[in-house]
């Protein structure tokens, strides 16, 4: 769990003591391994019950479990190999060479980032109940559309009933024949999109499983949902709202396939026989 990274990326959630308490404990990460409670309110000037309620809300059961889960994250940074990187905005008098430097460590961060906040067994729950059900419905507007797509396309490939539609009264059609052995797996980068909150709404009056796939920040959307899959929240500019959630999104989608296919037999047949028919279509 990348808790440097979630820290961060759920600042804008937190009071104004949490705020003090995450400003304290990033300038210094290292040195929160030695302290405890008591120690951390004394000097951010707050109660130790501010701290227990900053570590449950970043979704840990209480601070010894944030202290180590911190720890471990120290660990996997410092065994990491890390070269210079251009971390600036993209600028109109950027070079092609230099745009294209930042897109792509943009987009090598967004995936790195993804694997490191990932809740593996929120993942490995998802994987379950989408092998065990029976219609897959899939949702989502925009670029989260383009990665709902990609999705569809690869449960058809594992040979699971699949459905995807973009108009909302197609949709509502669609969940008014499904029931509790389907399935409503809703992508939204924001988990604020109206019209995915009010499809998502629809199957949980209806006793409909719900997999949400959101940024982590707290949103309506995953609240809504039976399992919740977090993925990176990225800075508000013109471009990373374009790509980077985007990509962030598709590789969650491929840890769901790649599982799904190595878990099942009949999921791995119907891939390889895929294979072998785009094949027969390929130039000699």
């Amino acid at each position: 769990m990348g808790v440097i990274i979630k820290i961060n990326t759920m600042k804008n959630q937190l009071t104004s003591i949490e705020k003090r308490i995450a400003e304290y404990i990033l300038k210094d990460p290292e040195a929160i391994k030695n302290l405890n409670t008591y120690q951390v309110a004394k000097n951010c000037k707050a109660s130790q019950a501010s701290i227990v309620r900053f570590a449950k809300k970043l979704g840990f059961k209480g601070f010894p479990d944030f202290k180590l889960s911190l720890s471990q994250d120290i660990g996997n940074r410092k065994a990491e190999s890390h070269v210079n990187i251009i971390h600036e905005e993209i600028k109109p008098e950027d070079s092609f060479e230099i745009v294209g430097k930042k897109v792509a460590h943009a987009n090598i961060t967004a995936v790195n980032n993804t694997y490191e906040i990932t809740d593996f067994k929120e993942l490995e729950n998802a994987v379950k109940v989408i092998a065990q059900a029976d219609k897959i419905m899939v949702v989502g507007v925009g670029f989260s559309g383009i990665v709902a797509k990609d999705f569809y396309y690869k449960l058809l490939e594992l040979g699971k009933h699949a459905i995807m539609e973009n108009d909302t009264h197609t949709q509502l059609s669609c969940l008014s024949s499904m029931g509790k052995n389907d399935l409503l797996f809703v992508i939204s980068h924001s988990g604020k999109t109206v019209q995915m909150y009010d499809i998502a709404k629809v199957a949980k009056d209806r006793g409909i499983k719900i997999i949400s796939m959101t940024s982590i920040v707290p949103n309506p959307i995953s609240d809504l949902a039976d399992i919740k899959l977090g993925t990176v929240e990225m800075k508000n500019n013109f471009r990373s709202t374009a790509l980077s959630p985007r990509i962030s999104q598709l590789t969650v989608v491929d840890m769901i396939y790649i599982k799904l296919m190595l878990e099942n037999k009949n999921m791995q047949d119907y891939i390889f026989n895929a294979i072998e028919l785009v094949q027969g279509f390929k130039l000699k």
